[in-house]
C-alpha cells in the first residue's frame, strides 16, 4: 500500500509539472505583476533534474516491467526533457512508453491524456483533439484534456471552439496555463494590450505557484515575446534576461535576446546570442536568423552554412518534417529558395491546419511563385481575425503592391512600422524602403 501511495503521489507531481499547474492557483492582484528587475526564480523549489528523474523511473521499470503508472511517469519526464532542451525526439520516446502503459492498462486515462499532449506537441493536431475529446467525455473534470482540446482547436484554426474551451477552463480557475492561452487568443484577435495583461498575470502566478524552472521561465519568455511583437524592445530584453535567470541557458530566451539586439542594431551581440542558442539546439528558425545576421554583416560563407543546416534539420527525420514543415516553407519563401517546394509544403500543411499563420505561409509562397491573385485570396483569410502582427501586414502590403493597389500597400506597410518596425532581420529594411518609395510617389 505504501509503495502504491508513493507512486501515485509521484504521478500527481509529474502531471502537475508537465501540465504547468492547471488548477488550484489563486489569482494575483495587478500590483504584484512581475517586472524584469524583481524576477530571479530564487523562490522556486529545487526540483530534481530531468536526467535524474528519467534514470529513477527507468530503474523502477527494470524492477517491475508491468507497472503502467511508472511508464506514464517516465513519459512525463521525456516530455519535460523535450521542452527543456528543444529536442523534439523526446516526444517520440514519450509516445513509446505511453503506448506501453496503455497496453498494460488500456483504460488508464492519465496515460491517454498524456499521449494526446504528445500528439499536440508533434503537430498531429487532429489525433490530439480526438483523443482528448474521448478522455474529456469520460470525465469532465479532466482539465488537461480540455486544455488540449482548446489548443488543438486553436492550432487547427477553429477559433470559436478554442475560445469556448478556454472560457470553460477560465470558469474553473484563472490559472497560469489558462491565462496564457487567453493571452494567445487575444493576440490573435488583434488585442495585444489585453493579451499582454493576461500574460503578465500568468507569469506572476507561475512565479508564485512554482513548477519546473523551464515551465516558469516559459511564462516570462512569453511576456517578452508580446513586448517584442509590439515593438517594445527594451521591455522585451528585460523579460528575456529574466527568463534566463530562472532557467539558465534557455535557448528560446537566448534567441529572444538575439532578436532584440538585432532590432537595436547591435548585430555582433545578436550573432553571439543566436550562436549560443543554436549550440544548445539547432532549431531551424534560429539558424535562419543567424544566417540572416551573417548576410547583413557581409559574411556570406557563414550565412550559407546556417542556411544549409536549416534544410538539413528540416528534412532529417519524420518528426522534424511534422514540426518544422511551416518553418521550412517560410524559410524557402523568405530566401527565394526552392519556391515551388515552399508552396507545396505550405499548401499541404494548410489542408489540415487552417489557422492564421497557415494562410499567411501559403499566401507568401504563392507570392514568391508569382501567383499574386492567389496570394491575395489566402492573405485575406490570414487577416480575418485582425491579428496585429507586423509580418502579416508586410506580406499583405507586398502582395497588394504587386496587384497595383498602391494605396492599400502603403496603408499595410505603415501599419508594419507602427506595430514593430524591426519585425524581421532581413525583411524590415525592405518594408521601410518600399514604404518610403510609396510615400514619395503619393506625395507627388
Amino acid at each position: 500500500m505504501n509503495k502504491r501511495k508513493t507512486i501515485l503521489q509521484g504521478l500527481s507531481i509529474v502531471l502537475i509539472l508537465s501540465f504547468s499547474n492547471i488548477s488550484g492557483s489563486p489569482s494575483i492582484s495587478s500590483d504584484r505583476l512581475p517586472t524584469p528587475e524583481n524576477i530571479d526564480g530564487s523562490t522556486l523549489a529545487n526540483i530534481p533534474s530531468v536526467d535524474v528523474a528519467i534514470q529513477s523511473f527507468q530503474a523502477r521499470i527494470k524492477q517491475n516491467p508491468q507497472d503502467a503508472v511508472t511508464y506514464t511517469l517516465l513519459a512525463g519526464q521525456y516530455i519535460r526533457q523535450a521542452r527543456e532542451t528543444g529536442d523534439v525526439t523526446g516526444y517520440q520516446r514519450a509516445e513509446s512508453v505511453l503506448k506501453e502503459s496503455l497496453t498494460l492498462l488500456p483504460e488508464y486515462t492519465p496515460a491517454s491524456t498524456s499521449l494526446a499532449s504528445v500528439y499536440y506537441a508533434r503537430h498531429e493536431f487532429m489525433k490530439a483533439l480526438e483523443l482528448a475529446q474521448k478522455d474529456y467525455e469520460k470525465n469532465s473534470k479532466n482539465t488537461q484534456a480540455l486544455v488540449i482540446i482548446g489548443d488543438a482547436q486553436l492550432s487547427l484554426g477553429n477559433y470559436q471552439e478554442a475560445e469556448t474551451a478556454y472560457q470553460q477552463l477560465y470558469e474553473k480557475g484563472a490559472t497560469p496555463p489558462v491565462l496564457a492561452r487567453l493571452a494567445a487568443l487575444e493576440e490573435l484577435k488583434g488585442n495585444p494590450r489585453q493579451g499582454l495583461e493576461f500574460m503578465r498575470r500568468a507569469a506572476g502566478e507561475a512565479l508564485q505557484s512554482g513548477g519546473t524552472r523551464e515551465s516558469v521561465a516559459w511564462y516570462v519568455l512569453r511576456v517578452a515575446d508580446l513586448y517584442f511583437n509590439t515593438g517594445q524592445y527594451k521591455q522585451a530584453g528585460g523579460y528575456y534576461e529574466a527568463a534566463l535567470r530562472i532557467f539558465g541557458n534557455y535557448h528560446l530566451a537566448l534567441a529572444g535576446l538575439g532578436k532584440v539586439s538585432a532590432a537595436q542594431g547591435d548585430y555582433e551581440k545578436a550573432i553571439a546570442y543566436y550562436q549560443q542558442a543554436v549550440n544548445i539546439i539547432p532549431q531551424p528558425d534560429h539558424l535562419a536568423a543567424l544566417g540572416d545576421l551573417y548576410t547583413l554583416t557581409n559574411q556570406p560563407e557563414q550565412a550559407q552554412v546556417q542556411y544549409k543546416t536549416v534544410e538539413y534539420i528540416g528534412k532529417l527525420a519524420g518528426i522534424n518534417k511534422q514540426v518544422y514543415n511551416r518553418q521550412l516553407a517560410n524559410f524557402y519563401s523568405d530566401h527565394d529558395l526552392h519556391v515551388r517546394e515552399a508552396l507545396r509544403l505550405a499548401l499541404v500543411e494548410l489542408e489540415s491546419r487552417k489557422d492564421v499563420y497557415g494562410y499567411d505561409a501559403a499566401a507568401w509562397a504563392q507570392y514568391k511563385n508569382g501567383n499574386f491573385k492567389g496570394a491575395q485570396a489566402l492573405m485575406d483569410q490570414a487577416l480575418t481575425l485582425g491579428t496585429h502582427d507586423a509580418l502579416l501586414y508586410y506580406h499583405a502590403g507586398m502582395i497588394a503592391l504587386k496587384l497595383g493597389e498602391e494605396a492599400q500597400a502603403r496603408k499595410f506597410l505603415e501599419q508594419v512600422m507602427e506595430i514593430n518596425p524591426h519585425f524581421s532581420i532581413l525583411q524590415s529594411e525592405q518594408a521601410r524602403i518600399t514604404l518610403q518609395s510609396l510615400q514619395l510617389k503619393a506625395a507627388k
